[in-house]
């Protein structure tokens, strides 16, 4: 289950320095971190050891980020591109075949 008391928590590095403040703690995997120049990323909750009272992060943690997405996607684009996947995203209501006939 998600930890809401990690909102806004503050999130530092194995050397001490502050990598940002949480953002999101709604997920039940990962944390949204704000970082102090603005960008967003997102670190996995088993990364995360209190020590000394900080919220610090592991050595080898693993980092997600949207830094990497070409193009300004708005919202509408978003769902105007999980819009255009239906049907194909779910299956059909009814198979073909011969089940259910005599034999």
């Amino acid at each position: 289950m998600a930890k809401p008391e990690l909102q806004d928590a503050i999130i530092y590095t194995q050397d001490g320095s502050v990598l940002g403040t949480v953002s999101d703690a709604s997920a039940e995997t990962k944390l949204e971190v704000l970082k102090s120049d603005g960008n967003r990323i997102w670190v996995e909750r088993n990364d995360l050891s209190e020590n000394y009272g900080q919220l610090t992060l592991a050595e080898d943690y693993t980092v997600y980020s949207a830094d990497s997405v070409k193009g300004d996607w708005t919202e509408g684009d978003v769902d105007d591109t999980v819009d255009d996947t239906f049907p194909a995203s779910d299956p059909p209501s009814f198979t073909l075949g011969d089940e259910g006939k005599g034999r």
